[in-house]
């Protein structure tokens, strides 16, 4: 399901449902599932309805393949048409895909991040995704170099020094 097209999420039990389109359909659905199992889906009926009647009442249906990519929000409204889907509150189908942002609307959307912390599982599994992967020398040097003329602070350096202490060495064969 690596491909674009239209999709619906329907209620199951109520048969709501919203329509949208995505160029990759499966990455789109897990941003959907991520931001309703989370409560902070961007269409709040559809938000409602999801902590109303939970995960189990919700399928994701594929409408249509769209091949051509620059056809999708006219393939998108085609169905919103003939749906009337409930959770979709706009009903003219339309994108952010190719916009360019503003520095003003970059800082103020990079500033409105600044104190969220992701939850601990989310860290855990990132860091266990990248356990034992080494990184590209290009990676490595980019890293490098952002290093180059920082000095930790003394606690720092104190902190860096017990930490090593009591690291366990791999015995030598």
């Amino acid at each position: 399901m690596n491909t674009s097209g239209i999709y619906a999420i329907v209620n199951r039990i109520t048969n709501d449902m919203y329509i949208g389109s995505a160029v990759n359909m499966t990455r789109r659905w897990t941003v959907h599932k991520h931001h309703l199992k989370h409560g902070t889906h961007h269409c709040v009926h559809l938000q409602n309805s999801y902590d109303k009647h939970t995960s189990a009442a919700f399928d994701f249906d594929i409408v249509e393949f769209v091949d051509d990519k620059s056809r999708l929000i006219s393939r998108e409204q085609v169905w919103i048409d003939f749906f009337k889907p409930k959770y979709n509150k706009r009903k003219i189908a339309d994108s952010c895909l190719g916009i360019k942002r503003s520095d003003e609307s970059r800082a103020k959307m990079s500033a409105a991040q600044i104190g969220k912390k992701q939850p601990p599982e989310v860290i855990a599994k990132r860091a266990a995704a990248l356990r034992g992967k080494s990184r590209p020398d290009h990676v490595k040097a980019k890293i490098s170099a952002s290093h180059v003329g920082i000095r930790p602070s003394e606690e720092t350096r104190r902190k860096m020094s017990i930490s090593a202490k009591n690291r366990k060495r791999k015995e030598s064969e």
